[in-house]
C-alpha cells in the first residue's frame, strides 16, 4: 500500500510537471488556455466526456463476457469497476500491467476463482494488445503521412510499440496454449530457491500450483471453445481504444478545428501506440511529445498545444479522476460489506 501510495505521488507530481512543461513550451499562459477553453463548443467537450467514460466502460464489458462463459457472471457497474481499478494503477505505476492486481482483487471479493481470474486477464490482454494493434495499423493508413514526418526519436518510439505488442501478444497466446511450460518453469523456479535456502516447504506451493494449474486448464478449454467470445473480447477492446482516441477528434471540433479529422485520429492511433509501451506512469511526457509532434504538421503550432491539453485533460487526467474515484467508492462498498 505504501509503494502504490509512493507511485501515486511520484505520478501527480510527474503530472504537474508534464502540464507546466507543455504549456511553457506552448508560450501559452494558463489564463490564455482558460480563454481558449471557455469559448470552447460545450457539446463537443460533453462528447469528449462520453468517450472517456466509454474507454473506461469497454474494458469492463470485455472482462465481463470472458468471466460471464466461465459461469461467473457478473453485473455492468462491476465491469465498470474492475476497469477503473486497472485505468486507475496502470496511470500510478510504470508498468502497463499495474492494474491487473487491481482487476484481480475485485474480482476474487466478487467471489470468481483465481484460475478464472487468470484466464480472463490473459485473454483481456490478448483482446488489449489486438485492439491497439489495429489502431496501430489504422493509423499507419489514416496517419502515414504524419509517421513520415516524424523526428527520428518519434519513428523509433511507433516501431518500438508495434513490435512490443506483437511480442506481447504471441506470449499471452503462449500462457494459454503451453500451460504445461509455464507450470514446469514455475516448479523447476521455486525448486531453485529451496536449494539456495530462500523458500522453505516448496511442496505445499507445488500442489498448490498444480490445483491452480488445473483449474486453470479447465477455464482454457471451456474460453477456447468459445469464439464469439473472443471476438466480443476483441471487438470490447478496439472500441475501447477507439473512445480514447476519438477525444482527440472531438477536442479539437470543441475549439473550433475544421477538417483533418482522419489524419488527426489516425495521428493520434500512432501516438498511443508509441507510448503506451513506455514504462512512465501513463506515458506522461511521452504520449504529450508525440501528440504534439504529430498535431503540428496538420495545425498551427499554437493550436496543436490547446488541442492536446484540452485531449490529453479529457482522455487521462479526468480519465483517471473518474476512476479513482470509482475504485475508492469500491473499496468503501467492500468494507462496509464485509462489516456486515
Amino acid at each position: 500500500m505504501k509503494k502504490k501510495g509512493l507511485w501515486a505521488l511520484v505520478s501527480l507530481l510527474l503530472a504537474v510537471f508534464t502540464v507546466w512543461f507543455v504549456i511553457k513550451r506552448s508560450g501559452m499562459s494558463f489564463s490564455d488556455f482558460a480563454g481558449s477553453l471557455s469559448a470552447a463548443d460545450p457539446l463537443w467537450i460533453l462528447m469528449g466526456l462520453v468517450a472517456m467514460l466509454g474507454f473506461i466502460y469497454f474494458e469492463g464489458a470485455s472482462l465481463l463476457q470472458i468471466v460471464r462463459v466461465c459461469g461467473y457472471p457478473q453485473k455492468i457497474r462491476r465491469g465498470f469497476l474492475y476497469s477503473a481499478s486497472d485505468t486507475y494503477l496502470s496511470a500510478i505505476t510504470p508498468s502497463g500491467s499495474g492494474g491487473q492486481p487491481g482487476i484481480a482483487f475485485f474480482m476474487m471479493k466478487d467471489g470468481i476463482p483465481a484460475a478464472v481470474v487468470t484466464t480472463a486477464l490473459i485473454v483481456n490482454l490478448i483482446g488489449f494488445n489486438v485492439g491497439l494493434l489495429f489502431h496501430g495499423i489504422l493509423g499507419m493508413i489514416l496517419g502515414h503521412e504524419a509517421f513520415m514526418n516524424y523526428n527520428t526519436l518519434g519513428k523509433v518510439l511507433i516501431i518500438v510499440g508495434f513490435v512490443v505488442f506483437i511480442g506481447l501478444t504471441v506470449v499471452a497466446a503462449m500462457m494459454l496454449h503451453h500451460r504445461e511450460f509455464i507450470f514446469r518453469t514455475a516448479i523447476r523456479f521455486t525448486s531453485f530457491l529451496h536449494r539456495i535456502h530462500l523458500m522453505k516447504n516448496p511442496e505445499r506451493l507445488h500442489r498448490k500450483l498444480e490445483r491452480i494449474m488445473e483449474e486453470y486448464k479447465t477455464c482454457v478449454d471451456v474460453v477456447s471453445k468459445h469464439k464469439g467470445m473472443w471476438f466480443r473480447a476483441c471487438l470490447m477492446n478496439i472500441l475501447q481504444r477507439f473512445s480514447q482516441i476519438a477525444v482527440t477528434v472531438f477536442a479539437y471540433r470543441a475549439l473550433g478545428g475544421k477538417g483533418h479529422t482522419f489524419s488527426l485520429f489516425g495521428t493520434q492511433c500512432l501516438a498511443t501506440i508509441g507510448a503506451t509501451c513506455v514504462p512512465v506512469p501513463g506515458a506522461m511526457g511521452v504520449s504529450d511529445y508525440l501528440m504534439i509532434e504529430g498535431y503540428q504538421q496538420l495545425m498551427p503550432r499554437d493550436f496543436s498545444f490547446e488541442v492536446q491539453m484540452l485531449s490529453r485533460g479529457i482522455s487521462f487526467y479526468t480519465c483517471v479522476i473518474v476512476s479513482g474515484i470509482t475504485m475508492v467508492i469500491g473499496l468503501l462498498l467492500l468494507g462496509r460489506k464485509n462489516k456486515k
